[in-house]
């Protein structure tokens, strides 16, 4: 079951999903299709340096720190240690976005991370919106119930901060019909089924 939430700056997240069991909160989504050879627009978030053409979503340093800040934020809230950067992760949401970047798709990888995905509809859409975009799910998560609340989505949020989780890595792409789409992938992926985010 995929979940969803559309945003009044027109961006739109989807329930976070690991394929480690079939116990977990959300179930595997459909099998994505790959676009191959990955066209040549898209930029890692861990770009440092470099020049901004036409098409391209450029993510900088600056713009991994404000990402993690707000992720590690949500985090402190509620009493979880931070997560860390990691390449290995921000290599394969890299990978990912390159095989969305034709059709911005919101379909998850299947692989072994938790994975939060979400897209703007402003070329300036940052990785800093989709994390926002995440956490604002706080209110929609019932702690005592360990439910979400009337069905809406909470799922991104309760990835954010589940307390096992150590290591972060996420990428954007501008996709070719004008939106830009961000992919964070968690590990080890949280949302399991009976346990507690914090």
């Amino acid at each position: 079951m995929r979940q969803h939430g559309l945003r009044t700056i027109a961006a739109v997240a989807m329930v976070a999903a690991t394929t480690l069991t079939p116990t977990t909160l959300a179930p595997t989504p459909a099998t994505a299709q790959a676009v191959v050879p990955p066209p040549a627009i898209v930029e890692a978030v861990e770009a440092a340096a470099g020049a901004t053409g036409a098409g391209t979503a450029v993510a900088r340093k600056p713009e991994i720190n404000g990402f993690m800040t707000i992720v590690n934020k949500a985090r402190a809230d509620v009493g979880v240690p931070p997560l860390v950067w990691d390449r290995t992760l921000a290599s394969h949401a890299r990978y990912w976005a390159r095989l969305r970047v034709d059709d911005c798709r919101l379909i998850h990888s299947n692989s072994r991370y938790g994975e939060n995905l979400a897209k703007g509809s402003s070329p300036d859409f940052s990785m800093s919106d989709a994390a926002r975009l995440w956490v604002e799910e706080k209110p929609d998560y019932d702690r005592a119930s360990n439910t979400c609340v009337s069905g809406k989505p909470c799922l991104h949020y309760t990835q954010v901060v589940w307390r096992s989780t150590t290591r972060i890595g996420a990428a954007k792409v501008r996709c070719g019909n004008g939106w830009t789409y961000v992919v964070a992938n968690f590990d080890p992926p949280g949302n399991w089924v009976g346990r507690r985010p914090y």
